[in-house]
This record gives C-alpha cells, structure tokens and sequence, in this order.
C-alpha cells in the first residue's frame, strides 16, 4: 500500500499514542496551540519543524512519540494553566 509520509507534531501525546500514529513527535511543556513554538519565534518554530523531519527519517514502531525539549521556549505568561481546558468543579 502507498501512502504519504506523514509526522505528527502533538502536544497531547497520551491521547495520540492511543491512534498510533505512525510518526511522531511532542514538544515538552508546549502550551496548547503553540504546537511550533510562540508567534515571532521563527528560530524555535525552525528547530521543531527540522526535529519533526529527523522523526520522519527514522525508522521504528508506529505509537512511538518522541518527546523533545527546547530550553529557548517559555509559554506565554498570559495563558493560564498552560491552555489546557479544565472542567468546571
């Protein structure tokens, strides 16, 4: 079977590793929606992009995320709790 190459860049690996993707990978501590990095950050957005490629390269089992940290970020003190959604209590 032929297919397009796909790698997914997740910032909720748990939820991903349950669909298997067959490439992947999650940046640690990456608010939710800053799947890349912060707006205006061409230099981090350019490492994650170039670490999502390197994923796409190698080869291993589908399900396996790669978790890749990147000093340079700080999310956005403005976002609380880092954008996760939390239930009312």
């Amino acid at each position: 079977m032929l297919g397009l190459p796909t790698v997914l860049i997740t910032l909720l690996p748990k939820a991903s590793r349950e669909m298997g993707p067959p490439r992947a990978i999650t940046p640690s501590g990456f608010t939710l929606g800053d799947c890349l990095g912060l707006p205006h950050r061409p230099d981090i957005q350019r490492h994650v992009l170039l670490d999502a490629l390197l994923r796409w390269e190698a080869r291993e089992e589908p399900g396996d995320i790669w978790e890749l940290t990147y000093p340079d970020y700080s999310p956005d003190p403005a976002i609380l709790h880092g954008g996760e959604i939390l239930e009312d209590a």
